[in-house]
């Protein structure tokens, strides 16, 4: 079975029926009974702030909770999630720590903005490839979990 764990950025895309997001929901069959598709606790949070900033009228944020609805939710109080996270974020600031296949961090350091760390971490407990629009999170590719980035701007998806 295939686990995508959505980024904030996807989650926008459904809701505005991005062109892009439509094609990734196809592409990586989102919708299939045998792909796992969840998102992160921080993600929603991200999004109902973004709803919030922006002033969303009711009907866009109906729309939004019946997205919010659908995708699987995972906490980041476990025990694993929080330590990945303190590995992930010591990992990115170029000290060595356990990682996976023992992998050497970044030179030079690739510091994170914590809710990026929260959803690394997320992603890597969980097993799942990170959907995502934000190049921040390439470094971890193939280290900590699989990053498939999508682009907004060609409608191509790139791994």
């Amino acid at each position: 079975m295939t686990r995508f764990l959505l980024d904030t950025n996807l989650l926008l895309g459904f809701t505005r029926k991005a062109s892009w997001a439509i094609r990734a929901r196809a592409e990586f069959n989102l919708g299939d009974p045998e792909t796992m598709v969840f998102t992160s606790i921080i993600c929603q949070g991200e999004i109902l702030a973004l709803a919030e900033k922006n002033g969303w009228g009711s009907n866009r944020r109906t729309h939004l909770e019946q997205i919010l609805k659908e995708v699987p939710t995972l906490d980041i109080s476990k025990r694993t999630i929080l330590g990945a996270y303190a590995r992930i974020d010591a990992w990115t600031h170029g000290k060595p720590v356990t990682s996976p296949q023992n992998a050497p961090p970044p030179k030079p350091a690739v510091p994170m903005q914590q809710n990026d760390l929260w959803i690394a971490a997320t992603a890597h407990v969980s097993g799942a490839a990170l959907l995502s629009t934000d190049t921040d999170f390439r470094h971890l590719d193939s280290v900590w979990f699989r990053f498939i980035h999508i682009s907004q701007e060609d409608h191509l998806l790139q791994e």
